[in-house]
């Protein structure tokens, strides 16, 4: 592996460990697409490509969110009334989607992912407009029932799922760096479920790359959280000082920003 890659590793686990701790999220939404660039130069075969960059994406998030989560702690930014309901559907769910992902197109899986993000986008911008009061409540159903789809969806883009879980806790009357330091233990378990689960699945299949567990690429697992551990923490000192409508704007364009490239690149 070449000085240029491994650097690529380090710069991606930069940014996306500033993107945990400031949004909430695993920064799987950046590394990614990142890795489906990056991984075809150190010789990974074309038809592994998405799913060594979903399962080490899930690996990375695990740092990633639990860095993040453990800073948004100590601020008393995690609800666990929300986590003991929420969690189990979606690490359940997530474990069984991972099944049946690695045998879908790469072309549908990112173009729902993009209409998923210009959606979510929207509504985030039109919160801000209105700054309406939020009218629906937290139940048990509710909980369920958002967890068990965003575990599907989260396993479908190698994402923690903090695009989904922000917006639908804040939609339901959690303040907004709450649902961010909620959404950031719940990525880390659901980052944990999914490397667990690509690990399992992809145990024995034939032309893995070197230093390879699973669809888990060691090297880029590495490159990317020896970097993310420490910015993730800084993105969570920025959450806890920036003002919330900067912050629901920053994370409406982090969406669009991606959606647009995931929706015309592949």
């Amino acid at each position: 592996m070449s000085i240029a890659i491994l650097g690529a590793f380090l710069v991606l686990g930069a940014i996306s460990g500033l993107l945990a701790g400031l949004f909430g999220i695993g920064g799987g939404m950046v590394i990614v697409p990142a890795l489906v660039y990056l991984l075809p130069k150190v010789g990974v075969p074309d038809d592994l490509i998405m799913s060594m960059a979903l399962g080490t994406s899930f690996s990375t998030i695990v740092v990633n969110t639990f860095s993040a989560a453990q800073h948004h702690h100590k601020l008393g930014n995690i609800e666990f009334s929300v986590i003991k309901v929420f969690v189990p559907a979606l690490m359940i769910m997530g474990f069984l989607t991972a099944s049946i992902v690695t045998d879908l197109p790469k072309h549908i899986i990112t173009k729902l992912f993009s209409v998923l993000m210009f959606y979510l986008s929207l509504k985030m911008f039109l919160s801000i407009k209105s700054q309406k009061v939020a009218t629906k409540q937290l139940t048990v159903r509710s909980m369920i029932t958002a967890g068990s789809v965003i575990g599907v969806l989260a396993s479908l883009g190698g994402i923690a799922g903090g695009g989904f879980i922000v917006p639908f806790l804040e939609g339901r009357g959690l303040a907004l760096k709450k649902a961010i330091g909620t959404s950031s233990f719940c990525g880390c378990l659901l980052g944990l479920t999914g490397m667990l689960s690509f690990m399992f699945y992809g145990y024995n299949i034939p032309n893995l790359p070197d230093y390879s567990l699973g669809y888990v690429y060691l090297p880029a697992l590495f490159g990317v959280v020896s970097v993310s551990f420490f910015t993730s923490k800084l993105g969570a000192k920025l959450a806890a000082v920036l003002s919330v409508s900067i912050l629901k704007r920053a994370f409406a364009l982090l969406l669009v920003g991606i959606a647009i490239n995931m929706f015309f690149k592949y």
